[in-house]
Formats: C-alpha cells, structure tokens, sequence
C-alpha cells in the first residue's frame, strides 16, 4: 500500500493505493506495481477515492486480497481473486 506524502486525506489522486514491491535480502526494495493491476473503482463507487490496508490470503488453492476503500473502509471493503 503506497500514498503521497501529502495530499492523501483530501486529494483522490494522492490517496492509498495497492501496489506490489520485491526484496531479496528484506533491506533493499524495488517497486514493480504492473504486477498487481487493481484499478480503482468509477466515480462515486466505494473505492474510488481509496483503496488500503491490503491483506492477503489463500482458501482452497485460492489466492484472495482485501482492502478498504474510501475513507479507510467508512464506505466498505473489497475481495479481489488473483487470475492465473
């Protein structure tokens, strides 16, 4: 989950986001958010301002995420299914 340094409670465009990051070594990180494609809901959807404290976890050969949309989840939560 990423965000700007400011702007984040006001603005949608420097709001919480899911992304995707790697390390080797658990000290030296890098970015690579094409891994992971969650786009935004439309306008006035529940999770188009936010989208935050992601969480993951496999049921059933499964692999799932969670996580909050607008306003640190005021408005809900979302369950995305990863598609082999």
């Amino acid at each position: 989950c990423f965000r700007c340094q400011f702007g984040f409670r006001d603005d949608p465009r420097s709001a919480y986001r899911v992304g995707h990051a790697h390390s080797d070594d658990l000290a030296t990180w890098a970015r690579d958010d094409d891994v992971l494609t969650l786009a935004a809901g439309a306008a006035g959807e529940w999770d188009h301002e936010m989208q935050a404290y992601p969480s993951t976890f496999e049921c059933d050969g499964r692999v799932y995420l969670l996580y909050n949309g607008n306003q640190f989840g005021r408005h809900g939560f979302g369950l995305a299914t990863l598609e082999p």
